[in-house]
């Protein structure tokens, strides 16, 4: 769409705009939370660290970018401060989430899965899954940098449904077996 076309949804639809930047931003922490728990699966080294911490610190840029998007454009729009100043807004935010924020996240998650494959951890078609949505996820951070936005809407939406769908096969791959057998042994 157009700027002027988004600008136009966002003032007629403030309320849901703002409720749905708020869910990413839920989102982003979810994804924190998925890589430690991750993480606590894996033996001791110091590249889990550095993964988590790569992983946690693509949530500041991430979060502010979700910021912008939640409050600050709705006010551009209700201030009618113009459609040049919406754009920079945008495009600011845009490479916060999608080029900075997004590029730590799976720089992290593909250093965890890697030490996750490295400790046997995952079958075959888990690890390649895994890493399949992470890398998806780093070719999002190209198209943004890039200026991509066609390839940004694809690398999206596949490494969004990859990564998610992987994180229940995580969940039934490795957390199911050790909840049975903790509830076995009590």
């Amino acid at each position: 769409t157009t700027a002027a076309e988004r600008m136009a949804f966002l003032a007629t639809n403030s309320t849901l705009w703002m409720w749905s930047w708020i869910t990413w931003m839920f989102c982003a922490l979810g994804l924190l939370v998925f890589c430690v728990i991750l993480s606590d699966e894996l033996q001791p080294d110091f590249r889990k660290t550095i993964g988590i911490f790569l992983v946690a610190l693509g949530v500041a840029p991430d979060l502010t970018a979700e910021v912008i998007y939640a409050f600050v454009l709705p006010k551009v729009v209700s201030l009618q401060m113009g459609e040049s100043t919406f754009l920079l807004f945008e495009h600011i935010a845009s490479h916060l989430t999608g080029y900075l924020g997004n590029g730590l996240y799976n720089l992290g998650g593909l250093l965890l899965t890697y030490l996750a494959i490295r400790q046997g951890m995952f079958k075959t078609w888990v690890a390649a899954w895994g890493v399949t949505a992470w890398t998806l996820g780093l070719l999002l951070s190209v198209s943004i940098a890039a200026g991509e936005l066609k390839a940004a809407e694809l690398f999206t939406a596949s490494s969004m449904v990859l990564s998610t769908l992987w994180m229940v096969v995580f969940a039934h791959q490795v957390l199911k077996p050790q909840m049975s057998e903790t509830r076995q042994h009590n």
